[in-house]
């Protein structure tokens, strides 16, 4: 038995380094457990009966899904890279690096994204059904403020998940081979979005891991992710 073992170790695990591993299986971990408890039916079923007869109770649970997005995809991570890996936090792009190039790519690309809202709102209607995704925020400028707040929050996490945890976490094992693998795990979880935006997601990966790798930072993908998110959303509640 201990000579087959041996034979599977050094067959399976020899060469495996410790950040690439932590990583890919922290990866695995995380998106599973956000999956399954930073979502709005966690809070519908388990909390939104104490929540029913205060103002705005439909958006609570957008609330919920995009603050705890900030624990399973910002904080855990975070924790995950500090203490699993040998790398600071500013290895995984918690940082502005080259703000010059960062800054002008982002307002470039939130300009040139405005006339393609526009354009994909027109030509494919399902847009004003999904967006925004808590329809009674759209009635109240201070309520719909609030929900791009914390939709910002969920952006910021979403970003430093994919261009700073995994790409630059495996940037090092991986090369440039980085940008396209966690460019996989993110088109998967735009699976349940209108189709244009499922597909238009494989690009966005492309491109922000680029951009990150170009700049260091996940940042200026936060900000363009976010930018464009509140562009949709505020296109499809004046359209709607």
């Amino acid at each position: 038995m201990k000579p087959y073992l041996q034979t599977l170790h050094d067959k399976y695990l020899r060469g495996w380094d410790r950040q690439t591993t932590v990583i890919l299986l922290g990866s695995a971990l995380l998106l599973t457990l956000h999956r399954n408890y930073s979502r709005p039916r966690v809070f519908r079923n388990n909390f939104a009966i104490y929540f029913e007869n205060l103002p705005l109770a439909e958006s609570y649970p957008y609330f919920y899904w995009f603050l705890t997005t900030g624990l399973s995809l910002f904080l855990i991570p975070m924790l995950v890279a500090m203490i699993g890996t040998k790398e600071g936090l500013k290895d995984y792009g918690v940082r502005l690096g080259h703000q010059k190039l960062g800054w002008c790519m982002s307002l470039a690309a939130w300009i040139f994204m405005i006339p393609v809202v526009l354009l994909a709102v027109k030509l494919h209607p399902p847009f004003l059904e999904k967006y925004p995704f808590s329809k009674v925020v759209g009635n109240s400028l201070l309520a719909f403020s609030l929900y791009q707040l914390a939709y910002g929050v969920y952006m910021f996490s979403w970003e430093f998940f994919f261009r700073g945890f995994m790409l630059f976490g495996l940037e090092k094992r991986f090369g440039n081979y980085s940008i396209l693998i966690q460019t996989i795990p993110f088109a998967v979880m735009h699976f349940s979005k209108p189709l244009p935006e499922a597909l238009g997601s494989i690009i966005a990966g492309l491109l922000l891991g680029v951009l990150a790798l170009e700049t260091r930072s996940f940042i200026y993908g936060a900000v363009i992710h976010w930018f464009v998110a509140i562009t949709m959303d505020t296109v499809c509640v004046v359209l709607g």
